[in-house]
């Protein structure tokens, strides 16, 4: 079976999270998305979520700091940054488009 890298992670091929605009910067690994896919963060992108999909062996790959930049927040009236806490394995809204 083929392997697939997402988001720094390995999963079996025909068995990867759809994870919609988010992509990650290689040199930071922060990630970039588009508003719509904010609730990914939370419903995709958690320890508890991708265990289920990564590849034997495969670890979750973010850490509390990292950190999501949401590119259109200002036409979508979002938030613009929401930060990974690996305690509670949970994405947080850290600057709210006020």
């Amino acid at each position: 079976m083929n392997k697939v890298i997402k988001l720094g992670m390995l999963f079996n091929e025909g068995n990867v999270p759809d994870f919609g605009s988010i992509e990650q910067d290689s040199g930071s690994g922060s990630l970039f998305l588009l508003a719509e896919d904010i609730p990914k963060l939370n419903s995709m992108l958690t320890k508890t979520s991708a265990v289920s999909y990564l590849q034997n062996g495969s670890v979750f790959t973010f850490d509390t700091g990292d950190k999501a930049y949401i590119i259109d927040w200002l036409s979508e009236e979002t938030g613009s940054v929401y930060v990974y806490h690996s305690g509670t394995d949970h994405w947080y809204e850290a600057i709210p488009n006020e």
